[in-house]
């Protein structure tokens, strides 16, 4: 029955792209008035991942997912392969036309063994051959994000830093006014940055819940940043993701739910529940509903599919 409702929103999805082509239809939001929020979410992996965390859809709108400190392809129906082992299994997002940036902490991390500066961020291909984009100086890279320039940004929750790195491989750190930074997206005409915060703290850790939008001036943070929306002291805010109408999705990892926040209205909805470990988010590309998120879990494994009624944000590769 799943398989069956999956290629009937398949098809769905392929005829409205056919009418958007002839100017029929506007390709938005084209059933969320039809959606009660929140929705229950339904699962595309299970019983794989003792735990995973990032995902991102390549150029080719194949999808990828870092779980057990490897990178697997998964297919629409489920089916995990693995491409590479790695030491951890953080963020992802596309890059060029076919693949993979991963954020890894490397050797150490410093929940476990204190400051280092071993951080890697890995460009991988789907044939999983491995190039170190990052390879030490920074210390626990978590969020992974590609800008139009091609520069990439980095984000380290252990601390308060957000790191830059330039495509001719120059980097430093732009940002440490947004306390235990994790998941990151840009505005449409990159003015802003948001940014969720996981912690309030890691000795002991106790979790944030608060979104913050950071204003950017070619590029660089040009002023201080504004709380954009509170989520609960028990959110611990993790991935974020951003629809074609500018609204950020946001992964609260620790209350296991999905919120929807309008930067404009700052108007905040309740996606889904009963998430367990909610951690990365991606919009459906290729062959997967482009009308859904597909998001990872750090306590159960799962990945699971949300239907939101609306496509994701164009991403720069």
């Amino acid at each position: 029955m799943r398989l069956i409702e999956k290629r009937l929103r398949q098809l769905v999805t392929g005829a409205l792209a056919l009418l958007t082509a002839f100017g029929l239809n506007s390709g938005k939001a084209w059933a969320q008035e039809d959606i009660q929020f929140p929705v229950t979410p339904s699962v595309l992996v299970d019983g794989v991942f003792e735990r995973c965390e990032g995902i991102a859809f390549n150029g080719e709108g194949r999808l990828f997912v870092a779980g057990n400190s490897r990178l697997w392809h998964v297919s629409t129906e489920g089916e995990t392969t693995e491409i590479v082992q790695l030491y951890s299994n953080l963020g992802l997002a596309p890059i060029g036309d076919r693949d993979i940036l991963m954020a890894d902490f490397g050797p150490t991390n410093r929940f476990s063994d204190g400051p280092n500066a071993d951080g890697i961020v890995w460009r991988i291909t789907p044939e999983g051959d491995t190039t170190r984009v990052v390879d030490g100086g920074f210390g626990d890279p978590n969020f992974v994000l590609v800008r139009s320039d091609g520069a990439i940004l980095v984000t380290d929750d252990a601390t308060d830093e957000i790191l830059l790195v330039l495509p001719d491989g120059r980097m430093g750190v732009i940002s440490d006014a947004v306390g235990h930074p994790n998941g990151i997206a840009l505005s449409a005409d990159e003015s802003t940055l948001y940014v969720a915060q996981i912690f309030k703290s890691t000795r002991p850790i106790v979790a944030d819940g608060r979104v913050w939008s950071l204003p950017l001036t070619n590029g660089m943070p040009s002023g201080p940043p504004e709380v954009l929306a509170d989520l609960g002291d028990d959110a611990a805010n993790d991935g974020l993701a951003m629809d074609e109408l500018g609204r950020i999705y946001v992964a609260a990892n620790g209350a296991g739910e999905i919120w929807r926040i309008d930067p404009n209205t700052r108007e905040t909805v309740l996606v889904a529940e009963h998430m367990p470990g909610a951690a990365s988010i991606a919009f459906g590309q290729g062959e997967f509903d482009h009308h859904s998120i597909y998001v990872t879990s750090t306590q159960t494994g799962k990945v699971w599919e949300v239907n939101v009624g609306v496509r994701g944000a164009p991403l720069h590769r």
